[in-house]
């Protein structure tokens, strides 16, 4: 993967993760944005990178910017790790402990 589509794809990460931060679909943020939301789902993919205009639009609606990418990077390859950071983040303590003790069991147990 090149660095530009490493990039395009980060951004499609922070895309979907900011949507879904603000409890919309797809849908609902096509219909926001007035693009379709197949589109919505080629730029979170990471097929499609948007033009400045899409851009500005979803950077506005989202509340992120460029700058938020540098703090995906390091989870965009591994989006099993991101996937599990997201679940993690509405946990209760309880809930967390319970994690981690079935992650390190699991670990102790390879």
């Amino acid at each position: 993967m090149t660095e530009k589509q490493t990039q395009i794809a980060q951004l499609g990460y922070l895309i979907k993760t900011k949507r879904k931060e603000k409890g919309l679909t797809q849908t609902q943020l096509a219909q926001i944005t007035g693009l379709s939301p197949r589109h919505i789902g080629k730029l979170e993919d990471g097929t499609y990178c948007p033009n400045l205009n899409t851009y500005l639009k979803l950077s506005s609606i989202l509340e992120f910017n460029i700058e938020n990418i540098k703090t995906m990077q390091k989870y965009t390859p591994r989006k099993n790790e991101a996937k599990i950071l997201n679940l993690l983040r509405n946990c209760t303590d309880a809930e967390l402990e319970l994690c981690l003790r079935l992650v390190e069991t699991v670990k102790n147990n390879r």
